[in-house]
């Protein structure tokens, strides 16, 4: 999975979410969230997997519009060492859509990580031009010595062409991920579950994994690339990364 990625932009495509789309529907989230996480029922981490996909949803729904205002091209991400640094640029237009920085960052990842955490997190490294986030985005040029492989980054809005082995298999953008919860380790990057469960997912540089349960990731919320967010059982995950921090989705 780390050949280079070929895409078709020959899709049509439908209009999109504009700026004044977004900002109707942040406000909407937040008033669903208020409504329906003291309803849930199952407990404090369930309410957090909900804040955490309304968090996602928004990150998703602003690479969206980037990509109805550039001609179905997503942003180049540039610099940083882990598949989470990303480019100011990026986290510039994403915030000056209406999202807030803490929106950006999984609140699964408490008490591991602190808000106060978070936000030196986010400003730290912008005279380098980038911040460490919370989620992963799978842009191209998503770099470091912790890249994603090419297979699972993303160019454009419409389907993508994946080639594996000089075999070209495209992918429909209801099932291709664009944002993901940061689940990593330090240890490797099997995907063979009995594995993965032996992996230190806890005491990871930077901070643990999202959602964890115990030792292990629960699983992970996913934002894909036709816009709707999905929940994703950590033994259904794959390893995305190939060095040094070890991302999972």
């Amino acid at each position: 999975m780390k050949t280079s990625e070929k895409l078709n932009c020959s899709q049509p495509q439908d209009p999109g979410f504009t700026r004044t789309d977004l900002l109707a529907s942040l406000a909407v989230l937040a008033l669903l969230a208020a409504l329906a996480l003291p309803s849930l029922g199952r407990g404090a981490g369930q309410s957090i997997i909900a804040q955490c996909a309304a968090n996602l949803r928004q990150y998703d729904m602003a690479l969206q519009i980037y990509g109805n205002e550039n001609r179905n091209y997503l942003p180049i991400n540039g610099g940083g060492n882990w598949a989470w640094d990303t480019s100011f640029s990026v986290v510039s237009f994403v915030t000056n859509t209406g999202v807030k920085w803490n929106n950006l960052y999984c609140p699964g990842t408490l008490p591991g990580i602190t808000e106060q955490g978070n936000f030196t997190r986010f400003t730290n490294y912008e005279h380098l031009g980038y911040s460490s986030l919370g989620y992963v985005a799978a842009l191209p040029e998503t770099a470091g010595f912790s890249d994603p492989f090419a297979t699972n980054l993303n160019s454009f809005l419409n389907v993508q062409r994946v080639d594996i082995d000089r075999v070209y298999y495209p992918v429909k953008p209801a099932s291709r991920v664009l944002v993901a919860d940061a689940t990593l380790n330090a240890s490797g990057n099997s995907d063979n579950y009995a594995v993965m469960v032996t992996y230190n997912w806890v005491d990871v540089e930077g901070g643990p994994s999202a959602h964890l349960n115990g030792n292990i990731p629960l699983g992970g919320n996913v934002g894909m690339l036709d816009g709707h967010v999905e929940w994703r059982n950590f033994k259904d995950m794959q390893a995305r990364t190939g060095s040094a921090a070890y991302f999972y989705w």
